[in-house]
């Protein structure tokens, strides 16, 4: 069973004593490695310079702040070249240089605050005992360190509103995975023809009808095919049919009406006609609503019985 230690990195630090103030728990402790490593040259040293304390806060403990005190080190450089004649000890696996958190707290930070933004995050973090204002939060989040994505094989190309009506942006989706790849600053062509030519690649770019981005894939990535997305589509034949059926009024309303007659005639005589257009005589709506409430009457008989249980889990 894996359990957290104390301390952050026991191979490296030693325990020398606990004390406690209100609300706050402290740990005074030492390093024990014997040589450390210049930062400039990088060639290890055992001459020690002097002591010094360093106050770093820690992860809590049951709710309660804990802040280490670490008695380290500075040490002369043995190096004769070396322009860094004097050293401050780092301990790269406990805390960064010049840090004032450990590195095991920042990840719990950046974790809450990449969870639950600024404002949410620091309400949760403060119930945890790691007291931490919302712009810090989000500054944890842009200092982040983003994973490596793949150059994807179809790309989607649309834009985003940093602010609708006032700024956008480009959205990069990688639309195989149905991951985001990147955000651009802008709808500049531009902008995405360099993004395409760093990105080698890309062999279908599935994108939205702005002029812009057809130059910028043109320009970035001349031997992908470019290609229209679905809602783009149906978009476009949503529009055409409109124009069309508005050209064409004095076509369709007699064609219309010729076809109410016929799903008239089909229903007095009882058939059992495809509806197609719907007729707005009152009689004829009453009744087609009396048929749907005895459907719904008879769902509602047989549905305790379990006539439709195997439909409901599907």
């Amino acid at each position: 069973m894996n359990e957290t230690p104390i301390l952050a990195d026991p191979k490296a630090l030693t325990l020398e004593k606990i004390t406690s103030l209100d609300g706050l728990i402290i740990l005074v402790v030492k390093t024990t490695q014997q040589k450390a490593l210049c930062p400039s040259c990088h060639q290890p040293s055992s001459r020690i310079h002097s002591h010094y304390q360093r106050q770093v806060a820690d992860l809590p403990w049951q709710g309660t702040r804990v802040r280490m005190q670490l008695l380290t080190r500075k040490f002369f450089c043995l190096e004769v070249n070396c322009p860094q004649r004097i050293f401050c000890e780092r301990i790269g696996s406990v805390v960064a240089a010049y840090a004032r958190q450990t590195i095991r707290l920042n990840d719990s930070l950046r974790l809450i605050g990449m969870m639950l933004g600024g404002q949410a995050g620091t309400f949760l973090a403060k119930r945890l005992g790691m007291p931490i204002s919302g712009d810090t939060l989000l500054r944890r989040i842009r200092q982040s360190l983003l994973p490596d994505n793949p150059t994807p094989r179809v790309l989607g190309v649309d834009d985003w509103a940093f602010q609708k009506g006032h700024r956008y942006g480009t959205l990069l989706v990688d639309l195989e995975r149905h991951r985001p790849v990147d955000l651009l600053p802008d709808r500049e062509s531009s902008t995405l023809a360099t993004w395409l030519r760093q990105h080698p690649g890309v062999e279908i770019i599935s994108r939205d009808r702005a002029l812009f981005y057809a130059e910028a894939a043109r320009e970035g990535a001349p031997d992908a095919v470019q290609v229209a997305d679905r809602w783009h589509l149906l978009k476009n034949l949503g529009e055409a049919v409109e124009r069309f059926v508005t050209r064409n009024q004095s076509i369709l309303a007699p064609s219309a009406a010729k076809v109410t007659q016929c799903q008239l005639i089909e229903y007095a005589n009882k058939l059992e006609p495809v509806s197609m257009l719907s007729s707005g005589n009152p009689s004829e709506v009453a009744q087609r609503r009396e048929q749907r409430y005895a459907r719904y009457c008879e769902v509602r008989k047989l549905l305790p019985s379990g006539c439709f249980a195997t439909r409901y889990c599907a």
